[in-house]
């Protein structure tokens, strides 16, 4: 009976650890990352759909590209005061993935004033942002 109970307990301890170690699945960032890391994760994703716009003809491919770009995205790790406007940039782009090219149409979300005009500042100096205008374009117009 006593060594019933021992290995009854060391499973239960065992799985225990196990099942803590999994965490729920959330790889949502937290915040904390850099501006640039993150202009450079969002201007490499707008232009690798621009030049899939030019350079594809079927919607499935452009819809692949938009995947890639959600998946960057959800890896980020976003300056802490732009985790939120993050998560709606990426629920703007999985709209877009049966109707890829509503984005072409489709207003982008735009983060706070402060944070678009900061953005906007650094475009410049961030080599993948080389047309350097998604944020200096909503600087302005932001709520």
């Amino acid at each position: 009976m006593r060594h019933w109970l021992l290995l009854t307990t060391g499973l239960l301890v065992l799985c225990s650890a196990l099942l803590a170690g999994c965490g729920n699945g959330d790889d949502t960032p937290k915040g904390g990352g850099s501006d640039e890391d993150y202009l450079r994760a969002i201007c490499a994703g707008t232009s690798e759909f621009s030049n899939a716009l030019v350079s594809k003809s079927n919607p499935d491919d452009i819809a692949k590209v938009i995947q890639d770009f959600i998946k960057a995205m959800k890896a980020t790790n976003p300056p802490a005061d732009l985790v939120k406007y993050n998560e709606q940039f990426i629920k703007y782009l999985e709209d877009a993935v049966s109707e890829p090219t509503s984005l072409v149409t489709r207003t982008p979300p735009m983060p706070d004033k402060d944070a678009a005009r900061r953005l906007a500042a650094l475009e410049p100096g961030i080599s993948e942002c080389k047309d350097g205008t998604f944020f200096t374009r909503g600087a302005t117009a932001a709520p």
